[in-house]
């Protein structure tokens, strides 16, 4: 069966939830999508939230996100340490990551990637940011 992740985070500690993502070894800015509370936004609308949306990521990826707001932090890579050589400290991963600023919402390959991220926004109240028409 295949998993697909959407995860969301508040853009107060977007920051800090992608450090821990990339320590985990998913590279930077993994939470990069906008959203707003704000509905019906025009594309220069202040962003309140991020999100990934991840099609076809491991059982093992899905339980690393699962546990990040009973405060498990993701396993490090061999050498890595929190809060070393440039690893975001364990104390500002946790807080970062924390079930009120990191929400996760997984699915399976039933569900279309457009339809799983609109049941993942709608879920949180948040509405997508559309890209600028004039790049």
């Amino acid at each position: 069966m295949t998993l697909n992740v959407i995860a969301i985070g508040a853009v107060a500690h977007a920051a800090n939830i992608n450090s821990v993502l990339e320590a985990y070894g998913r590279g930077p800015d993994s939470l990069s999508r906008k959203l707003t509370t704000v509905a019906d936004p025009v594309w220069t609308e202040t962003a309140t939230h991020l999100f990934m949306s991840d099609q076809g990521v491991t059982e093992e990826f899905v339980t690393v996100l699962l546990g990040f707001p009973n405060g498990d932090l993701p396993p490090l890579p061999e050498g890595s340490v929190w809060g070393a050589d440039g690893v975001i400290s364990a104390e500002d991963a946790l807080a970062a990551i924390d079930g009120a600023n990191f929400k996760v919402f997984v699915s399976s390959g039933d569900v279309s990637p457009a339809a799983q991220v609109a049941a993942a926004v709608a879920a949180e109240g948040l509405y997508l940011i559309p890209f600028n028409p004039d790049p």
